[in-house]
């Protein structure tokens, strides 16, 4: 039986603004700059007559239709046929650290799906049922490594950017991304975006080619639960040239150019990975 494999990486936000209050949609306008990274799930695709989901996961992660990934495999077949597919998920980017974990895997899907019946989709049909899925799918689409994101993350650029080093990520306890998001907009400021730190076109924030780490959820994050910024303090304290918070968290990750210095801060943390910018 033919099966289509693919790595679904997670994701890490580089640079993230957030404008206030929210869309009459709900959702909040955002420019983004994210990174894939080596750390990835893995999906397995195999013909069926019916959209099946298997889930191996150390996480509690939503079942059947409830799951991003046959959600999406249903988006697809309302837009065009296929007799059906056997989903087959493994996780290793834990759920709820705001890397994007579920939103790489519906991508994966989508592709996956399109090379096992030889759908030959055009683009377009592909990132219209990865925006109906949810707002970060259509980045996992992009082969590009470095995604700037802006709307609700509908629109996508590839951006030409490289950061060298070995990453750090550790993780945490799950964090609601609407709590996040509510305790946001109860802060004051925030009613426009930085501007000055990003440049869709040129792809590079900063001055003069410098990447700017910045999470304007930071703050709303830190304040729920305090640990988050204490970890960014510690790795900062390690040795590590820049640490931040990635999505809406509760996940941090660190840049090491010395990568005996990662390796030295992760060993012993189990819930601290080793990666790389892909």
């Amino acid at each position: 039986m033919r099966k289509i494999r693919i790595d679904a990486p997670a994701k890490l936000n580089v640079f993230l603004d957030v404008k206030k209050p929210a869309r009459r949609d709900g959702f909040h306008e955002i420019v983004s700059l994210t990174g894939k990274i080596s750390l990835s799930d893995t999906v397995t695709v195999s013909a069926a007559d019916k959209i099946i989901l298997e889930i191996d996961s150390p996480w509690a992660i939503p079942p059947g239709k409830k799951n991003i990934c046959q959600a999406a495999a249903e988006l697809l077949r309302k837009k065009v046929y296929f007799p059906g597919a056997c989903i087959k998920l493994k996780k290793s980017i834990p759920p709820g650290q705001g890397m994007g974990g579920g939103s790489s895997d519906a991508a994966a899907v989508i592709k996956a799906i399109d090379k096992l019946w030889n759908l030959r989709l055009p683009e377009e049909i592909k990132m219209s049922v990865a925006a109906s899925a949810g707002s970060d799918v259509p980045l996992f689409l992009m082969p590009s490594s470095f995604v700037w994101i802006r709307g609700r993350g509908e629109k996508i650029a590839a951006a030409r950017r490289k950061i060298k080093g070995a990453v750090v990520v550790w993780f945490g306890r799950a964090l609601s991304t609407k709590l996040v998001y509510e305790y946001f907009d109860r802060l004051p400021g925030g009613e426009d975006f930085c501007g000055t730190y990003y440049d869709m076109k040129g792809a590079t924030p900063g001055a003069a080619g410098r990447t700017v780490f910045y999470n304007a959820l930071e703050e709303a994050a830190f304040r729920i639960r305090p640990f988050i910024e204490k970890k960014k303090k510690m790795l900062f304290s390690a040795g590590a040239e820049n640490a931040l918070m990635t999505g809406s968290g509760s996940a941090v990750f660190a840049v090491f150019k010395n990568t005996a210095l990662a390796e030295k801060f992760a060993k012993g943390r189990r819930s601290c990975k080793i990666a790389r910018f892909l």
